[in-house]
C-alpha cells in the first residue's frame, strides 16, 4: 500500500508540474487605423530595403515609436527600427513580406502579455521572412534578439511563480 501511495504521489507531482508553463497572452488585432498605420510602416520598410527615401530610416523609427510611451522602450524600438532597416537596406522587398514584417513589428511592440512561447514562434516567423530574403543567419538573429529587447521592455506580464517550473 506505501507503495500505491508513493506512486500516485510522483504521478500527481509530474502531472502538476507539467501543467505550469506559462499561458499564452491575448495577440491583439489591429484596428482599422492601425491596419492604415501598418501601411505605412509597410511603405517605410520598402523604402529602407530599396534606398529611395533617405528619409525612410527617420519615418520607420518614428511609425513604430508611436506604439509605445515607455522610455526604455521608446529606445528599445528606436534601437529595432534602426536594426531593420540597416538589415534590410538593398533587399529587394516585396510587398507581401514587407506587410508581414510590419505587421510582426507592430505585434512586438504592442502585444505586452506574450508568453515566451508566442515570442518565440513570433521571432522565428521574422527569422524564416529575412532568410528567405536572403539575408545573413546572424543578420536576422540579431534583429529577433533586438524584438527581444523590446518586448522585455513592453511587457505588462511576468512570470508567475508556479510559471518557472
Amino acid at each position: 500500500m506505501r507503495s500505491g501511495a508513493c506512486i500516485f504521489l510522483v504521478v500527481m507531482v509530474g502531472l502538476s508540474l507539467g501543467a505550469c508553463r506559462q499561458a499564452d497572452g491575448p495577440m491583439p488585432t489591429p484596428s482599422a487605423d492601425v491596419l492604415e498605420e501598418l501601411n505605412d510602416v509597410t511603405r517605410d520598410l520598402q523604402n529602407v530595403a530599396s534606398a529611395r527615401d533617405p528619409q525612410a530610416r527617420q519615418d520607420l523609427a518614428d511609425d513604430l515609436r508611436k506604439y509605445v510611451e515607455a522610455p526604455d522602450a521608446v529606445a528599445a524600438v528606436g534601437a529595432l527600427s534602426q536594426r531593420v532597416a540597416t538589415v534590410l537596406a538593398g533587399v529587394d522587398l516585396a510587398e507581401q513580406e514587407a506587410e508581414r514584417l510590419a505587421h510582426s513589428l507592430w505585434l512586438t511592440a504592442t502585444a505586452s502579455e506574450l508568453s515566451e512561447r508566442q515570442m518565440e514562434v513570433l521571432r522565428d516567423d521574422v527569422q524564416s521572412l529575412l532568410l528567405a530574403q536572403g539575408i545573413a543567419e546572424e543578420s536576422a538573429r540579431e534583429l529577433t534578439a533586438q524584438m527581444s529587447e523590446v518586448q522585455g521592455a513592453v511587457a505588462a506580464r511576468s512570470r508567475r511563480w508556479y510559471e518557472l517550473f
